[in-house]
């Protein structure tokens, strides 16, 4: 908090003596060595809004592999995510740690970036949304973390929790681009917050750390007696066009796309079937 003060000092600075505001920002995010996320490890971005992200990176050296393709529906990493709630920080009693907006935001871009992800790579998020008691007039607050599946069970580890930011006030990767950290099986994060064990454990002794337990995939809740399975990759890829379309209806819903885009993107996800 105290180098987050710093550097908005800086930036007021550098901007009141005439430097403009773009090369102020970036001289303030320059200040400290502690400003910058090592985004070396990004393999893809499957989600990237002005502020957030959900992405893929190379699995934390000496981890061992995950369990991928992980294959579950949007509505049930939708009930998992619920599920999960906090203490500490400026509440005192539990309170979930995603609302429905961000739940509704973000849950598709993890369902496609889990059934994407390799067996040395993990499922990073950064989410925005509005927690507080004044509703959708409290300041924005961001949530971070590091998602993988293992052993029958989805880890979620946090790395920000509902910590807010105005500006600069989070770190800045470039001049635009905020410093969002996700979460790491090498060392626990200190934010004052500490995930409740509903729905799973927590893991490794640690408050930030919660291996969740998960449903059968959706192949196996779906078959009829006595029939053949689905095939697990033919699962995957519906589950995958799945999330892309509902991605894809969102954009189009928002003025984001145009209406020959949204044609044409939709042609070519559908004919990857």
């Amino acid at each position: 908090m105290i180098e987050q003060q710093k550097s908005r000092a800086l930036l007021r600075a550098l901007v009141c003596i005439g430097l403009p505001v773009a090369a102020a920002m970036a001289l303030s995010a320059c200040s400290t060595t502690e400003v910058r996320d090592d985004t070396s490890k990004v393999v893809s971005y499957v989600y990237r809004p002005q502020v957030g992200y959900v992405r893929i990176e190379r699995i934390e050296t000496g981890a061992p592999d995950n369990d991928y393709p992980f294959d579950i529906s949007p509505d049930a990493l939708s009930r998992l995510l619920a599920s999960l709630e906090v203490k500490g920080g400026e509440k005192t009693g539990a309170a979930p740690l995603f609302n429905d907006g961000e739940l509704k935001e973000f849950v598709p871009y993890l369902v496609a970036a889990l059934a994407k992800a390799r067996p040395k790579e993990d499922v990073c998020f950064a989410v925005v949304g509005k927690h507080g008691p004044l509703g959708s007039y409290s300041p924005p607050s961001v949530t971070t973390g590091r998602l993988f599946a293992r052993d029958g069970h989805l880890n979620v580890i946090l790395g920000l929790v509902q910590e807010h930011f105005e500006g600069p006030d989070v770190g800045f990767v470039d001049s635009l681009t905020p410093r969002l950290p996700p979460g790491s099986r090498l060392q626990a994060s200190n934010t004052g917050w500490k995930l409740l064990p509903k729905g799973g454990r927590l893991a490794d002794g640690r408050s930030d750390w919660i291996a969740l337990d998960t449903p059968p995939p959706p192949a196996a809740r779906q078959q009829p007696p006595g029939t053949a399975p689905t095939p697990a990759t033919a699962d995957s890829r519906y589950q995958e066009a799945q999330s892309r379309l509902i991605a894809l209806d969102r954009l189009k819903a928002d003025g984001l796309i145009t209406q020959q885009e949204y044609d044409e993107r939709r042609r070519a996800i559908l004919q990857g079937l």
